[in-house]
């Protein structure tokens, strides 16, 4: 794997991003982009293993990382998150977008992440194909339930049983609402796919999904 590049990305509001730049070598013409979790950074285990799937099957990958965890950020209600989210998103897309010519994009979220999916979705498709990913979802909010019912591209959920965001109702909807979505639900994981105090649950748990995402990826990624 080779070294990423920083990208250096003002957002309409001004802030300043720094964000890393995977050059997959052979680009198979896909951009990935991946928004992380609140407290998830993007070297944790599921978005650090799906960031190597992807540039595993030539996908350049750019890691957004917005100042969630800022005061500044934490202070905003609900509507001043999600339009913070949205700049950062576009922002990120936009710089991503120009680092050669491609022919889809894949949006990669992980629980606030899917936040910034949702509200950039609709965005990426207007540029080119999409492709989404939803790690541990937040279903609980409305942006991201519209999103997930209303897109018509290829989506892969990863969701843990126990996690207490995850709604079987909501994803049940989900599915049967749509052709082109499929999911993996690990029955006793939690909302960062582990099973506290149990090891080797939590490593077949993290294999599980990635096996799942992998074939999820050979499948759209033609």
């Amino acid at each position: 794997m080779n070294p990423p590049t920083t990208l250096s990305i003002q957002t309409a509001a001004g802030r300043v991003l720094e964000n890393s730049f995977f050059d997959s070598g052979l680009s198979n013409g896909w951009l990935a982009l991946v928004l992380p979790g609140l407290a998830y950074s993007v070297d944790m285990p599921l978005l650090y293993y799906s960031k190597l799937l992807l540039l595993n099957r030539s996908v350049d990958v750019l890691q957004l990382m917005p100042a969630t965890l800022s005061a500044e950020f934490q202070a905003l209600d609900a509507a001043g998150r999600q339009e913070w989210l949205r700049q950062d998103v576009l922002a990120g897309l936009k710089a991503g977008l120009a680092q050669r010519q491609y022919r889809g994009i894949l949006l990669l979220g992980k629980s606030i992440g899917t936040i910034g999916l949702a509200l950039a979705l609709r965005e990426a498709e207007a540029r080119l194909p999409s492709v989404a990913v939803w790690l541990t979802p937040l279903f609980r909010e409305p942006v991201v339930m519209d999103a997930a019912m209303t897109d018509e591209g290829p989506a892969f959920f990863l969701c843990g049983g126990a996690d207490p965001t995850y709604q079987h109702d909501s994803l049940d909807q989900i599915l049967k609402a749509r052709t082109k979505a499929i999911a993996c639900v690990i029955p006793k994981a939690d909302h960062s796919l582990e099973l506290g105090g149990d090891e080797d649950g939590t490593f077949d748990a993290l294999r599980q999904g990635m096996q799942a995402l992998a074939r999820f990826l050979d499948d759209v990624l033609e």
